[in-house]
């Protein structure tokens, strides 16, 4: 079962204080993202050497 924090009520509660009336399907996938692929991204990116600079920040070549 999906950690209760991240129950389907909570996520559209949040949801509705954005303006948006999530369907099921979509509070199915927000939750599956946080409690399976935002953890294993921490992983990642813990296992990362420090000098790696993430893409968005590196310099283009001139």
């Amino acid at each position: 079962m999906a950690d209760e924090t991240y129950s389907f009520d909570f996520l559209r509660q949040l949801a509705r204080l954005q303006g948006i009336e999530p369907t099921d399907a979509d509070l199915g996938a927000v939750q599956m993202f946080l409690t399976t692929i935002l953890p294993g991204l921490a992983a990642v990116e813990s296992a990362l050497p420090p000098d790696v600079v993430p893409v968005g920040e590196r310099v283009p070549a001139a």
